[in-house]
């Protein structure tokens, strides 16, 4: 089964196999910077895992060539996030390492080769949207996005969660060529499928797939709509990861803002009438909770009104039996 990619601030993927054996046969050029990762992991030493994954994968390619090995030494430096003074060169190479790995699935056991070389496919049009967004590359345009469809149909997986994935890569693309009706349309394409698949794999992509369908609704002037999708996603869709998971907490930032326009324009009874939820966590805090007091807010300097400034600041507090509040926390799901 798929495990959830966690943004975290490195992955560590590689396995060399469980028998002794089959690490004698790996050649010390390759093990040697191998255990040098292995150790800088243990030391929380972020450039030298970069650094070590990178040899490793250099030597690999060196003495094994076409190998499995070589394959998951490129996949995993894939994954690990970009460092140093030049970002978007450490991008380009996990491009490279991306593409090689994909390559090289074909070395997997019959059995497995299709939901390796599949999620690795996925990962390389992901990496790729990255540097599509600092406007190096096409984002996968057609090269990478054809090759995950020849693959999907060579290996017979029509309506599986990797279609979906892709379907919701296409939508991100789209939104970020502010194409917005094709990226709603792309991404309603995944969630019919995620909703369909017969698969047992999971992904995070029916998240990113709601988020994404709010974005671009939102940008087509749908705040309501938009903030349904968030909200789809605040309440965690069938609960496969935890509240507190970056995509919720982002979620529910978009939903607050787009909730806060809402009642701006006066619209928030509409909203509210068309699912809209009124609070978060997803409670009857109305019939729960009854405000003791209320304190009008400040009123701004006159700096600001002349400049008709206006923003949004998120608190997170607790409110004691009296009243009053305290715990008080400024920002505290986006730090």
């Amino acid at each position: 089964m798929r495990s959830l990619y966690v943004p975290i601030c490195l992955t560590f993927a590689l396995v060399f196999g469980s028998a002794v054996t089959a690490l004698a046969k790996i050649p010390k050029e390759v093990m040697t910077p191998y255990k040098a990762y292995t150790a800088a992991q243990k030391d929380g030493n972020e450039k030298a895992i970069y650094d070590n994954a990178l040899k490793a994968w250099e030597a690999a390619e060196e003495h094994l060539g076409d190998h499995k090995t070589t394959g998951d030494l490129a996949n995993n430096f894939a994954e690990l996030y970009a460092l140093g003074k030049n970002p978007l060169k450490n991008y380009k190479t996990r491009l490279k390492a991306r593409e090689r790995s994909v390559e090289l699935a074909s070395f997997y056991p019959e059995v497995e080769i299709a939901a390796v070389e599949l999620e690795r496919h996925i990962k390389l049009v992901s990496l790729s949207l990255v540097l599509s967004r600092q406007k190096q590359g096409d984002g996968g345009k057609g090269q990478y996005f054809n090759d995950v469809e020849r693959a999907i149909e060579t290996h017979g997986m029509q309506g599986s969660t990797f279609e979906g994935d892709l379907e919701t890569l296409r939508a991100k693309f789209y939104n970020m060529r502010k194409d917005y009706q094709r990226s709603v349309d792309h991404a309603q394409k995944a969630l019919q499928i995620f909703e369909t698949r017969t698969d047992d794999f999971t992904s995070v992509y029916p998240f990113i797939a709601r988020r994404t369908k709010g974005d671009s609704l939102k940008a087509m002037d749908k705040p309501i709509l938009a903030a349904l999708e968030y909200q789809h996603v605040m309440q965690n869709l069938e609960g496969e990861i935890p509240s507190d998971h970056p995509f919720v907490e982002t979620a529910f930032k978009s939903w607050l803002t787009t909730r806060s326009g809402l009642e701006e324009a006066g619209r928030l009874d509409e909203a509210e009438q068309a699912g809209l939820c009124e609070c978060w966590p997803f409670e009857d805090y109305k019939n729960k909770v009854v405000p003791l007091k209320r304190t009008p807010p400040p009123k701004s300097p006159a700096v600001f009104n002349k400049g008709k400034h206006s923003g949004h600041v998120f608190v997170l507090f607790d409110v004691d039996d009296s009243g009053s509040t305290y715990n008080i926390k400024n920002d505290v799901l986006y730090s």
